[in-house]
């Protein structure tokens, strides 16, 4: 019974490392992805290039649905449709929250 419980410990331990992992993991990916984002609509989702939407205060759903466009090639754009092809529903969800909000790093 003793083998069995270490055995359990063991991966109850290996488990929460994993969780932490995947955590960081996806801190990680998100940053890098909302890195690439700021490097064109600014930090906080303003920029001052004519050519480059301003995503500040942008509703949300507005700008899932048009990263959906360009992901599926019903919008065009050398680097966003480039850049749309990589993201996730859920990546787009957060990047489109984050500029809604205005939020500068820290």
């Amino acid at each position: 019974m003793s083998v069995l419980k270490n055995k359990i410990a063991a991966l109850v331990v290996i488990s929460a490392s994993m969780v932490g992992f995947c955590s960081q993991a996806f801190a990680e990916d998100y940053q890098k992805l909302l890195n690439m984002c700021i490097a064109c609509h600014g930090v906080d989702g303003s920029n001052e290039f004519d050519s480059i939407p301003n995503l500040k205060g942008q509703n949300v759903q507005y700008m899932v649905g048009q990263l959906k466009n360009f992901k599926a090639d019903k919008r065009q754009d050398q680097t966003m449709s480039k850049v749309a092809k990589l993201l996730t529903q859920e990546q787009m969800q957060a990047m489109a929250v984050y500029f809604n909000t205005g939020k500068e790093q820290d």
